[in-house]
């Protein structure tokens, strides 16, 4: 019967809508959210008389939990707003007349209920994404695989992004060049150790990730692709609660991580603090063959090689984040993470080769290393509401990072008949070893202002200023006659400092009641000096955005974006004489590394959920990485970055939710594009034109005994990378969970590549012919095509917090340094 009086409602608020009773007199407006500020779209809002009960109008909250409201009634008036695993929710009596002719409720909080009927629970569950202006949401925590699973995983498993191992890179909707955020924050560093890291952080305290692919002006201009803002959970109510996880699991060998977080809050202030234990062991690792005519071998030679990695990694991460309200205006607060980690790696290099002219050998190469690496990351900010139309945010945050990767290599060689040989080139060494030290320091200071001039217009308006300081200190020495001989190509010492100032504006301007233009400008003058160049690199621009939506009808949204951004080059990008993996190849930057520009006009429709989208993108001097050159003297082969020409792309994007059952919802979300791009770094210039796709997929099923099932998975087809190709790969996941009663926690089970498919096939010189005529085909396998990963996690959640009074999450905007 409580299904039916709703059903009724709803149609009765749309007769009252359509037919319209009277003349408007005003309107009522706000926003409907959870506890976390999460914005509730869909949600049912209803206003009636309040002496009477008496319905008066209706509507549907949008994708971002606004809603307005029509009257033609004087009041006193009340709102109800209803949504399936929500208590209801009633306003105070208010009075609309030709005096006060519109009513802000501000936002709206709902408290999630849980409703039993013979052994089914109905829990809310927000959806596993969620459309917004800037892109897309992933509440992550709605996933059964989340459990249990490091933040690389994690991001694996969203739709759009692409994770390349072999490469330490990321790509969004198939474009390169993506920045990652924590909290808002920029994690200033390269993405390898920016991978690193994700790789040592907990899944189970991510709330939800953001992938902001048209960016405002408070963003920083980095990132040609978009942002990948990565948000933690944060204590936001009165009361204290305490949050536990342990997760253990197995796939070619053992995982283990736990963690344990405190929430504490009163209504001026409030405190989270967590530790995360996380350890795992895994093997990965890639095999090939092929051909080449290298000048250093002095002969065409054949080789097959295979490379496998043993990683033992255990990591240690402690967060903090206290606020306090010192007036109801004012709050100062701060946020600490620490993040410790300690990767054993040892790897087994096997390479048979056949020089033309020469003896058949091969040769077998261990290497031993452990990369310590600390991390800090601090905050303090200060927010104000200086009137009820103008907000101040101040914000400092300070970025250590170090990282000692000491390593050892045998060498080993056997003729055909497996005897001990001793190869007739001096490059083949009896060993090396190599010693790695960087740290990068950063200060940042964000000033950020925000006011409303009238019911249509308000803006944003900051300052961003940092510096870094950047050391890098390495070495590789060869085993020459029981002595160690420094090798030349590889020892640097490398010093290098950035400095970055930026400005922005942005404009919010209700056009009329259906539709709203956001615009956007930033200036940024960027300077990085190396100690190995003579020339600073600098980069003075203005970077525009511009944003404007039309609201269709209740449920319906036209978006229409433009921006223009920049990938500029990592500080390992450009440094030289990195190190060499092997005798006849150096892996190194390029000083002569170009930035990357990137405009980017995007249009999208929104429905209940549904997006579709058509976006045209060209970038200037887009950065490729781990691509194959050799050195002016042509002699050995450079493994380095470097820029295409061009890549033009158009593209269409969907997002499906499809609820095809009430106890089951199906999300869909595809990237497709045709994609054209130049390369003059080649022997011979070369261009591709090639059609680019990828799908992601969720299946969340709920069954009774409070159990949830998920399938999920995506597929990445064939494309092209520089001047190689690389054939179509995915992966597949299976996850069940069971929530116990009387709020005694959830266990839950997961597979992780039910069909052992990670496994990716590249053609070296797939697309053009490269240097020194190498024809290579490889293969790269994660853990996972080897074995299937399990794992069993426990979590619950207990404590006094049963005075679930939310907090004004507004300011948390003002927390970010972008």
């Amino acid at each position: 019967m409580k299904v039916n009086s709703l059903t009724a409602e709803k149609i009765m608020a749309g007769l009252v809508v359509l037919v319209g009773v009277g003349q408007v007199l005003g309107q009522v407006r706000g926003r409907v959210s959870d506890a976390q500020d999460n914005p509730i779209p869909f949600a049912n809002v209803v206003l009636y008389q309040a002496s009477d009960t008496t319905l008066v109008t209706g509507a549907i909250t949008d994708d971002e939990g606004y809603f307005s409201l029509d009257s033609s009634g004087l009041g006193p008036f009340r709102v109800r707003v209803t949504y399936l695993g929500f208590a209801d929710h009633y306003t105070e009596p208010f009075t609309l007349d030709a005096g006060s002719p519109s009513w802000q409720l501000g936002t709206l909080v709902l408290t999630e209920n849980v409703n039993e009927l013979d052994e089914v629970v109905l829990q809310a569950r927000r959806d596993w994404v969620q459309r917004t202006p800037e892109g897309q949401v992933i509440n992550v925590q709605s996933s059964v695989m989340t459990k249990g699973s490091n933040a690389l995983q994690l991001l694996e498993r969203l739709p759009g992004v692409i994770l390349d191992r072999r490469d330490d890179q990321f790509s969004l909707n198939g474009q390169s060049g993506v920045t990652v955020l924590f909290n808002g924050r920029r994690v200033s560093m390269s993405m390898e150790d920016v991978m690193a890291l994700l790789e040592s952080t907990l899944a189970d305290n991510i709330e939800k990730v953001e992938l902001i692919t048209s960016p405002s002006a408070k963003y920083d201009a980095d990132g040609g692709a978009g942002i990948i803002n990565i948000v933690f959970k944060k204590g936001m109510n009165e009361g204290n609660q305490w949050n536990y996880s342990a997760s253990l699991g197995y796939g070619y060998w053992e995982k283990a991580s736990t963690s344990l977080g405190y929430s504490f809050g009163t209504e001026k202030m409030h405190l989270n603090t967590n530790y995360s234990l996380f350890h795992d062991h895994s093997k990965n690792g890639f095999e090939g063959s092929g051909t080449s005519f290298q000048p250093i071998l002095g002969a065409p030679s054949q080789t097959i090689f295979s490379t496998y990695f043993n990683n033992n990694n255990t990591a240690h991460n402690v967060n903090l984040g206290m606020g306090y309200d010192i007036s109801p205006k004012v709050e100062l607060g701060g946020e600490l993470t620490l993040n410790f980690s300690k990767n054993r790696s040892v790897s087994n290099v096997n390479n048979q080769r056949i020089i033309e002219g020469q003896d058949y050998f091969r040769s077998h190469l261990v290497s031993e290393g452990t990369a310590t690496k600390t991390n800090v990351i601090s905050s303090l900010y200060l927010t104000n509401n200086l009137t009820d139309h103008s907000s101040f945010g101040v914000d400092l945050s300070y970025l250590n990072y170090t990282n000692d990767s000491p390593a050892t290599t045998k060498s080993e060689y056997f003729d055909i008949n497996d005897e001990p040989y001793d190869p007739e080139n001096e490059i083949f060494t009896d060993g090396n070893r190599g010693f790695s030290e960087s740290s990068i320091q950063l200060g940042v200071l964000k000033l950020d202002y925000a006011h409303t001039f009238n019911d249509k217009v308000n803006a944003e308006f900051g300052f961003k200023g940092s510096y870094s300081d950047n050391t890098n200190d390495s070495k590789i020495e060869t085993l020459v006659e029981d002595g160690w001989i420094v090798d030349s190509r590889s020892q640097s010492l490398i010093e290098s400092d950035e400095t970055l100032w930026a400005l922005y504006s942005q404009f919010h301007v209700q056009l009329h009641e259906k539709s709203k233009v956001n615009l956007g400008l930033r200036y940024e003058d960027w300077r990085r000096t190396l100690s190995t160049s003579e020339e600073d690199f600098a980069i003075r621009q203005f970077f525009p955005s511009i944003s404007y939506q039309y609201q269709l009808s209740e449920n319906k949204q036209l978006n229409l974006n433009y921006h223009r951004r920049i990938s500029r080059p990592a500080y390992s990008d450009l440094v030289t004489s990195l190190y060499y993996n092997d005798p006849t190849a150096i892996f190194t930057g390029n000083p002569m590394l170009r930035p990357g520009i990137t405009n980017t006009l995007q249009l999208e429709y929104v429905k209940n959920g549904f997006s579709m989208g058509l976006s045209l993108q060209k970038e200037i001097d887009p950065i490729i990485r781990y691509q194959l050159t050799s050195t002016p003297q042509n002699d050995i082969l450079v493994i380095s970055p470097q820029n295409a020409d061009e890549q033009k792309s158009i593209g269409v994007f969907l997002n499906v939710p499809v609820q095809w059952a009430p106890w089951a919802r199906l999300n869909v979300s595809s990237t497709s594009a045709i994609r054209d791009y130049k390369i003059s770094y080649s022997p011979n210039p070369a261009a591709k034109t090639y059609f680019y796709q990828s799908l992601n997929f969720n299946q969340s099923i709920k069954l009774p005994w409070q159990m949830d099932v998920e399938l999920s998975g995506w597929y990445n087809f064939d494309h092209y990378n520089g001047t190689n190709s690389t054939e179509g790969f995915g992966v597949m996941n299976f996850g069940v969970s069971k929530q116990f009663k009387n709020d005694w926690g959830t266990l839950q089970f997961s597979v992780s590549d039910v069909f052992r498919s990670l496994d990716i096939h590249t053609h070296i010189s797939g697309m053009t012919p490269i240097v020194f005529d190498i024809d290579t085909r490889s293969r790269y396998r994660d853990e996972s095509a080897f074995t299937r990963i399990f794992r069993l996690t426990y979590s619950r959640s207990f404590g006094g917090n049963a005075n679930k009074k939310s907090r004004n999450l507004e300011k948390e905007e003002f927390n970010r340094v972008n």
